[in-house]
């Protein structure tokens, strides 16, 4: 679906559909993948945007990360552990949004190889993001304001190699995996709103 087959009107009411689903993937559900990192919770909010992305734009997709966000803010704020955790949440879904659309610009459901390339790609850079992020922002904040001082606690080498890094290349691909499995699976609804 192209920009100019929908109206504004269309597309706007597409975007608050898709940031309510989004918003409500976010909460429920939440899936441990590490044990002994039960705070590192897999969530599947990432699936509506990219649908956003594919049948809208790229536009329409991080307008769907940015309500979905706000919505988290509002609706379901946890104190401190939403206002660190979200913006390395933040940044890995952008990351890992951008990069899908920019590999694969659409969605074809025969392109089986750039889907996998996709999806490798999207997962290593979410990878580096969530490192990133996490060493520059959430484990030194979490110390200052959450007193949580993963250093001393876990280790920041246990941290990055058995939590960080194993977790968001499972999360990657299962993002990866589920979201194309819903595209190809709602392609007709795409199709009929197209026409």
């Amino acid at each position: 679906m192209s920009i100019s087959s929908t109206t504004r009107t269309q597309r706007l009411t597409l975007i608050a559909i898709f940031s309510a689903i989004s918003f409500g993937l976010m909460l429920f559900p939440q899936v441990p993948l590490i044990p002994g990192a039960d705070f590192l919770k897999l969530d599947f909010s990432i699936v509506p945007i990219l649908i956003a992305g594919y049948w809208l734009n790229t536009s329409a997709a991080i307008w769907t990360i940015v309500l979905r966000t706000v919505l988290k803010l509002i609706l379901a704020n946890e104190g401190v552990n939403t206002y660190l955790g979200l913006p390395v949440n933040l940044v890995a879904v952008i990351v890992f949004a951008l990069i899908m659309f920019w590999v694969m610009p659409q969605f074809k459901t025969k392109n089986i190889v750039k889907s996998v390339l996709a999806v490798i790609v999207a997962t290593l850079g979410l990878t580096v993001a969530a490192v990133i992020m996490n060493w520059f922002v959430a484990v030194p904040l979490y110390a200052k304001f959450a007193h949580f001082d993963i250093e001393k606690i876990i280790g920041l080498t246990q941290y990055f190699v058995a939590m960080v890094l194993p977790f968001n290349l499972i999360q990657g691909a299962i993002w990866g995996v589920v979201s194309l499995s819903v595209l190809s699976i709602l392609r007709p609804l795409q199709n009929s709103l197209n026409s």
